[in-house]
């Protein structure tokens, strides 16, 4: 579940937002956002609304303390300062002081970090958790505690952001271009959520200007001179929708907990598989003769493909294809 709205970390999520931010504008060329009222109308959708922007009713009272409908964003991953510099695009009034600590945690994202680069000391722990990144075991697989705990945060009403392709892509380490294949774990995460999430697509571009692959020293200096962009989408939740039904019709006849909700404790009167035995059975793709896997495949493909059009239509925009530069949002001919 979502722990209480704290003033650390309120401070530490805008100390590194607007550090950015400022960091953002003041050193490209050029700074574009477009569909930003897409994710901000998401982070109104009463929890059991449906669609995109439906507003929560209540007039101008606080939002951070309405239910509200977990959020999904997905998005490329280009470069190792895409998080945090991509909040750039939030207005000034999700942030502390311009905003309440309830409101700020409330309106910024939470992301999976991975435990062997983010947490790796006690200053660092205490840092990115109050950053809310989730800490994420490498080789611990789509059903370990961090991905149930993301999915109890959607639950909450709270916002997800996942990079699913796992690591940076950039042109020195994909000459070939196109998005690297989409983790599983958001598929999981999507589809185990009990309240539907929505789930937007994005697209940032000319971060690796920023912090190119490889690039010499000082390393860790942003680079100047960059012309960046950041994207909302149109919501993929309708395409995705029937696949999670889908997958709940299913999970309905199996007997045992399956990790739905983020739960895999079961009540006195439960039978069949419960907590780390049903872990490893969903793990091997093994339920319901393998059905459930195909879903989430299925899923995490409609996740990819809509990243991918977007990216696309940024980066023709761009004029990429006509100039003949490489492009990540397909193979690069």
């Amino acid at each position: 579940m979502a722990r209480p709205p704290s003033l650390a970390s309120a401070l530490t999520l805008s100390t590194i937002a607007l550090t950015f931010r400022t960091i953002a504008k003041l050193t490209s060329k050029e700074f574009r956002v477009d569909g930003l009222p897409i994710l901000l109308d998401a982070l109104r959708i009463g929890h059991d609304e449906k669609g995109k922007g439906r507003m929560v009713e209540g007039g101008e009272s606080d939002e951070s303390v309405k239910p509200r409908r977990g959020i999904v964003t997905v998005c490329n991953h280009n470069s190792v300062v895409d998080d945090p510099m991509m909040w750039s695009l939030m207005p000034l009034t999700t942030y502390f002081p311009f905003a309440t600590p309830s409101h700020t945690c409330r309106n910024t994202r939470w992301t999976l970090g991975a435990s062997d680069i983010m947490f790796t000391n006690r200053f660092n722990n205490k840092f990115f958790d109050l950053g809310q990144v989730i800490e994420t075991h490498r080789g611990g697989g789509i059903f370990q505690p961090a991905v149930d705990r993301a999915v109890k945060l959607l639950q909450d009403g709270e916002w997800i952001h996942i990079f699913p392709e796992g690591k940076v892509n950039q042109q020195g380490t994909n000459a070939d271009g196109g998005l690297l294949r989409f983790k599983w774990g958001v598929g999981r995460i999507i589809m185990d959520s009990k309240v539907m999430p929505e789930i937007i697509p994005m697209w940032i571009s000319g971060f690796d200007q920023v912090m190119p692959e490889p690039r010499n020293r000082p390393r860790f200096i942003p680079r100047p001179g960059a012309k960046l962009s950041i994207t909302v989408g149109q919501p993929l939740t309708s395409a995705i929708e029937p696949l999670v039904s889908s997958w709940r019709e299913m999970a309905e006849k199996e007997s045992g907990t399956l990790g739905v909700g983020g739960d895999w404790e079961q009540g006195s009167q439960g039978t069949g598989l419960v907590g780390d035995a049903q872990r490893e059975v969903r793990g091997k793709g093994e339920l319901i003769d393998g059905r459930e896997q195909q879903v989430r495949m299925k899923i995490v493909d409609v996740l990819q493909q809509g990243v991918a059009k977007l990216g696309e239509e940024v980066e023709r925009r761009e004029g990429r294809y006509e100039k003949g530069l490489w492009t990540q949002s397909k193979k690069f001919t």
